[in-house]
């Protein structure tokens, strides 16, 4: 088996295989400054066919990056090549900006909807990051919502930062749970609706932390169902 270049030079070879936009090709008796130097010819390389008993058994276009070579028992060396956008490096790339892309997209969700999907949400930083109200953030494996516009810093952590992050409180929307005494880090908000006592109520306003049908809470709590 042999490879013809694109400068028309050859080289006999073990075996060439490719998948994912990775070309592996091994060989023996070939040295690595040999591999290097040839793999690394980007004209050379532009395009490979393989050739074996004198027939074309493919052709390769483009895995133009030498990405590393490797030493195998048995005197085999072998190349590891890639499509430019195929390393690992590039993929990484596209992935995290795709990533970037979802969570910026995430913050438009209602709060509802952003327990579905949290964990798409980034980490809280507390290394002076601006964070704007509503933004929502994950810390210690629960979703927070930014209560006021501010910078960060390591000792405002949601957790422990009430004027700032409200730990977002209704965990499925498709169940209305128990109410639990919340404090100022994670009120309920106007619409939430929570079961207490037997029955149903709904919160009129936001940020919330009274217990639903006390007398006084009239105008905080309305009950809208057993």
């Amino acid at each position: 088996m042999k490879i013809i270049f694109n400068d028309a030079s050859e080289l006999q070879v073990q075996s060439v295989s490719v998948s994912d936009g990775k070309m592996v090709v091994k060989t023996i008796l070939t040295s690595l400054d040999q591999l290097r130097a040839k793999f690394g010819d980007t004209f050379a390389v532009k395009k490979m066919d393989v050739w074996e008993r004198g027939k074309k058994i493919a052709e390769y276009d483009d895995y133009t990056k030498l990405y590393r070579l490797e030493e195998y028992p048995g005197g085999i060396r072998a190349v590891i090549m890639y499509q430019e956008a195929q390393t690992p490096e590039a993929q990484k790339e596209i992935l995290n900006a795709a990533i970037l892309v979802a969570q910026m997209q995430a913050q438009s969700l209602t709060d509802e909807q952003a327990l579905s999907v949290q964990n798409i949400y980034p980490v809280w930083d507390g290394n002076g990051v601006a964070y704007t109200s509503d933004y929502k953030v994950m810390y210690n494996g629960t979703l927070y919502k930014c209560l006021q516009a501010h910078t960060s810093q390591e000792d405002w952590a949601p957790n422990t930062a009430a004027s700032l992050w409200a730990r977002v409180l209704i965990t499925d929307p498709d169940v209305v749970p128990e109410w639990e005494q919340p404090d100022s880090t994670d009120p309920y908000m106007a619409g939430d609706k929570v079961k207490h006592n037997g029955k149903t109520w709904e919160s009129l306003v936001d940020n919330n932390v009274w217990e639903p049908g006390v007398t006084g809470t009239e105008s905080l709590w309305k009950e809208v169902g057993r």
